[in-house]
């Protein structure tokens, strides 16, 4: 990347986002001069975007994001429910006509229902509908037989189709005319387009060309037209529509309307909330297609449920019904798009050109923003000291692969500990089941990837958390900042999930795919401990415990015999899986046969309460304590995290290594002869059971069922802990250490638990079993679209 030029035009091509136009190249080499000297390759180019900064990140992003107008108020001061809408300068819509030569496949006649309420207004409907290619059949109403035969005689030299008139009453605008009284007719069409003759009396000049806007924007010429009924050619398109008329867009909001819209979605299976994005064909004018406002049209809806005509303005069923026309064809499964004239609208920058037919896939993704989607990614849960669990909010994605998704905490080496490590194992395990017809995703939730953690996964495409076109087949994404963000959401989603608050957010994209898909695959969910008990009686339990009651969504692969036979007990899974202990390749492959020394190693994590790390101080004191003359000889070796060695004192002879290679573990595992780790929970953690079978003399601890000495009878494995049975404890394995001092010890083998013997990973099956979630068996789409 030599020039700003060639760097912004690489950035917008791989994300679909522009770069703002004062990017600075220069500035954004220099932010690492270690790593920017040349941007030579993609990945270097692509990382350095997303370590530029937060600051410069945030401009980025935001440049291509959707923000939102909203309040949490429940009423407005006049009583009305405020509406979480798009804010103008973020609110896109595509050009139209597009600036190639759109192409219209239509097999049946186009449906014209026009609402005649002033036919003096029809003939200028009637010279835009004759731009639409093919033939197009009329279906007019109006209230009385005068108008009636007004609209007759307007009608009789129409030759593009058949002509139906039909009077109802006075009721509903033009909503229940259209939905109520010619519900009959739509079955006989594909594609329809809804008009009424719109005068808006009631605004005065400041609506006066509102009517003429919408006719403009959906059949004011041939080619107008055809590029609106181009979009349709996209099996999941439902609604197209005009972007608002500029002097209404203050208006745009729930008003009276949001507690009729949420008894009438009620029953269509949408549960309405105030928080989620308000979008609607404001005017009531625009192009659909049949099957995506069925459940409208199959409702109970009588023209008696909609108010006699007193010039109401709002407050009314078919004021809600307008506002929740896009909720119902999302909850079909399908999407909706926005159009608009470059001189009609006066925000030249929300327009979107399109010179073909890519260019509308490009733009989806900044037109099409689900009203069904989660939009609000502020919860008072992450407020009150619960950061991770910050909503990911989703975008649906157009990709038709199926993807398998890892949700860690992160993957930066410093902080990969043992549990986070096997994770990734798992999920390169189950990946290579799944084979080359799966992508693969790699979403880290907690901790800013660093640069060294992008070498490692160099293989995977850093892709921002913005939605995209979702090509690439293997992604990683730093969903660390999520404000205003979204994750890429397929039908063929499946996710893993690795500690608790990820399988909560597992959970909420398998509803956001019920959402988008109208299919919720299950989840793999990897439990690596009895999580909720790392928090005492309190929310942060309660939301941890839930995650195990999710008996139909979860395919559970469980780290340990000891935990899967405690787990299992209390709780129930779709399919369930041990992943057994097994010493790390690369530890076993490093042990070597060196002397033994007057090593005591601690498994040393002052943050994880679970490790009882002071208990661990003080028994180490009262030993030292008891024998000055023996514990001066000993060192003592802290593992597993870093800290300032003050927090041991007044323990001598400690040394703080925290987090090392696993090469220098097994060295360090080669030469101790006592080691303490100790762990309040069913799982057994890998840290005992690897020192015991390096030939260390291990101190741990019983918890429940759980009792190490099973694997290894040479554990000592405490009953109950406090300080001093646990210094009586190392006083002894001190004892016995002594005389292997100088003398290489043998590595033990471990022995089989004696409970009945869990189901094996078999990650042949989880694959199945995944395959299985989405459809056929054998990983194809076939429920990805309708």
């Amino acid at each position: 990347m030599k020039n700003q030029e060639e760097a912004m035009n690489f950035y917008e091509a791989k994300f679909g986002v522009a770069l703002p136009e004062d990017f600075d190249l220069a500035a954004y080499r220099s932010f690492n001069k270690d790593l920017a000297s040349q941007f030579t390759q993609d990945w270097q180019f692509k990382l350095h975007y997303i370590q530029y900064g937060r600051r410069e990140r945030r401009k980025f992003k935001l440049d291509g994001a959707t923000r939102y107008v909203h309040s949490y108020e429940l009423l407005a001061p006049d009583g009305s429910v405020p509406a979480r809408r798009p804010t103008d300068e973020t609110d896109f819509a595509l050009e139209i006509p597009f600036r190639f030569e759109a192409q219209v496949s239509q097999s049946r006649p186009i449906a014209a229902f026009v609402h005649c309420f002033y036919p003096d207004v029809l003939p200028l409907i009637l010279q835009r509908l004759e731009n639409i290619p093919g033939g197009v059949d009329l279906y007019l109403s109006t209230n009385v037989e005068e108008k009636k035969a007004e609209v007759e005689e307007l009608t009789a030299s129409w030759r593009k189709g058949r002509v139906e008139i039909r009077i109802f009453p006075n009721r509903g605008r033009d909503i229940a005319p259209k939905f109520v009284g010619f519900k009959d007719v739509y079955s006989r069409h594909d594609l329809f387009v809804h008009l009424h003759t719109k005068k808006s009396p009631h605004a005065g000049d400041i609506l006066s060309g509102w009517r003429d806007y919408l006719l403009d924007n959906l059949l004011g010429s041939p080619e107008i037209v055809r590029s609106n009924l181009s979009l349709f050619d996209d099996p999941k398109i439902g609604v197209v529509f005009p972007q608002h008329f500029f002097n209404v867009r203050s208006m745009l909001n729930w008003g009276f309307d949001y507690d009729m819209a949420r008894a009438l979605v009620a029953p269509m299976g949408v549960s309405l909330n105030k928080n989620l994005t308000l979008e609607f064909p404001s005017g009531s004018m625009f192009w659909g297609r049949t099957d995506a406002l069925n459940p409208l049209l199959e409702s109970k809806l009588q023209f008696s449920d909609f108010p006699e005509e007193t010039g109401q303005i709002d407050g009314t069923i078919a004021h809600a019904i307008e506002r929740s026309l896009l909720m119902i064809v999302e909850s079909r499964g399908y999407e909706w798009l926005k159009v608009v004239q470059r001189d009609l609208y006066p925000l030249a920058q929300t327009i979107l050109s399109v010179a073909g037919p890519d260019d509308i896939a490009k733009h989806r993704s900044r037109v099409f923003q689900p009203c069904l989607s989660r939009a609000d990614a502020i919860s008072c849960t992450e407020r009150l000291g619960m950061p991770e669990t910050k909503p990911l909010l989703s975008y649906p994605s157009r990709n038709e692969r199926p993807r398998i998704n890892i949700l860690v905490p992160s993957v930066n080496p410093a902080e990969i500990y043992g549990g986070i490590s096997t994770a990734l194992k798992l999920f390169d395990l189950i990946s290579a089941a799944l084979g080359e017809s799966f992508d693969r995703r790699i979403i880290v939730t907690d901790s800013r990837i660093s640069p060294e953690a992008y070498e490692i996964h160099s293989a995977y495409s850093p892709v921002p958390f913005f939605q995209s076109l979702d090509a690439e087949p293997m992604q990683i994404v730093d969903g660390t900042d999520r404000a205003v963000g979204r994750l890429n959401l397929r039908a063929g989603d499946i996710f893993l999930a690795t500690a608790w608050w990820t399988a909560r957010h597992a959970v909420e994209f398998g509803r956001d795919q019920k959402r988008y898909f109208r299919k919720k695959p299950a989840f793999i969910y990897f439990i690596q401990d009895d999580e909720p008990y790392f928090y005492g009686w309190s929310s942060k339990w309660a939301l941890a415990e839930s995650t195990y009651h999710l008996p139909g969504e979860t395919i559970a692969v469980i780290n340990s015999e000891e935990l899967y036979s405690d787990m299992t007990k209390r709780y129930r899974f779709k399919s369930v899986f041990c992943y057994p202990y097994k010493m790390n390749a690369n530890i076993s492959n490093a042990l070597k046969n060196h002397p033994r020394e007057r090593i005591i190693l601690v498994y040393a994590r002052p943050h994880a309460t679970r490790n009882a790390f002071e208990l661990i101080c003080e028994s180490l004191q009262e030993w030292q304590q008891r024998e000055p003359m023996r514990a001066r000889h000993w060192r003592i070796i802290c593992l597993g995290q870093q800290f300032d060695e003050e927090m041991t004192y007044p323990v001598q002879n400690v040394s703080v290594v925290g987090k090392v290679s696993l090469e220098e573990y097994a060295d360090y595992l080669s030469r101790a002869s006592v080691g303490v780790s100790l762990m309040l929970s069913p799982h057994p953690s890998y840290p005992p059971l690897e020192m015991a079978e390096a030939g260390v003399t291990t101190i741990t601890n019983r918890y429940g069922g759980k009792d190490l000495r099973q694997r290894f009878p040479e554990i000592i494995s405490l009953d109950y802990l406090e300080p001093m049975s646990l210094a009586d404890a190392i006083e002894t394995a001190v004892g016995q250490a002594e005389r292997n001092i100088g003398r290489i010890v043998p590595r033990r083998t471990p022995k089989q638990p004696f409970w009945r013997k869990p189901p094996p990973l078999d990650v042949g099956r989880i694959a199945s079993a995944v395959r299985a979630e989405l459809g056929d068996g054998r990983g194809r789409k076939t429920l990805l679209f309708w």
